[in-house]
């Protein structure tokens, strides 16, 4: 069976000038029989093009916050840190994604980079901007099942989970605010804050709020994610002129 080429993006470290990537990323993709390939960070188009190119599919990862001029705010005191050459390069290659139908996995970051690149609007900071939110930035154990979610029946994620309700880890202070059309919710956190989203008509456009990658070795619906990215990839790899 062919293995589908999956671009992974990766984190900037400004004070060590080096970019990163942590391993469950990886090894979650190499699970579902992909291979994962670091993306450059950079502003060019030619090569983000070049890049896609030579994939099957792609991962967005988690990491700085969006700058708010994504969706068209000024930032906030609560909003965290920003990262401008990665906003650049992540929303260059979800609008490729989206356009060329390539399948992907949009993780914590890359959910908030889904919902700026579809016209989408998100809370800066959940718990001081959604009063009487779950505490959602738990950041002291990874893999820790901190709060329920709700799959709807007839998404994607339920069709990968095959459940109305999961556990997850959550590791965001961040959340979607303003639904575009062109979205579909697909989850939803105890309070009621959407943390799964899908793009009707595509592939595999899957966005979630958690970090699966982290759960993905103990928790089979969390490893089915990349399974299904992958088995995507596959799909779309095949259908290539």
């Amino acid at each position: 069976m062919m293995k589908p080429v999956i671009g992974v993006t990766p984190s900037y470290d400004a004070e060590h000038a080096r970019c990163q990537l942590n391993r469950d990323y990886m090894e979650a993709v190499l699970r579902a029989g992909g291979v994962p390939l670091i993306l450059p960070l950079t502003g060019d188009e030619a090569v983000l093009e070049t890049a896609l190119a030579g994939l099957d599919g792609v991962v967005f990862t988690g990491g700085a916050d969006p700058s708010p001029s994504l969706y068209g705010e000024e930032t906030l005191p609560v909003c965290g840190e920003t990262d401008p050459l990665r906003d650049q390069t992540e929303m260059i290659l979800m609008r490729r994604c989206v356009d060329g139908k390539i399948p992907f996995l949009a993780i914590c970051r890359g959910f908030e980079i889904m919902m700026a690149a579809a016209g989408g609007t998100l809370y800066q900071d959940v718990e001081t901007q959604r009063p009487g939110s779950v505490f959602h930035p738990r950041y002291e154990v990874p893999a820790d099942q901190v709060h329920g979610v709700t799959v709807l029946p007839g998404t994607l994620l339920y069709g990968l989970t095959g459940r109305t309700d999961i556990r997850v880890n959550s590791r965001h202070h961040q959340g979607a605010k303003d639904i575009p059309d062109t979205l579909l919710v697909s989850a939803l956190a105890e309070d009621g804050l959407p943390e799964g989203i899908e793009l009707p008509g595509h592939p595999f456009a899957l966005g979630v709020q958690w970090h699966p990658e982290t759960l993905s070795s103990a928790h089979p619906e969390a490893q089915r994610l990349f399974d299904g990215l992958c088995q995507s990839a596959r799909n779309h790899h095949e259908a290539r002129p």
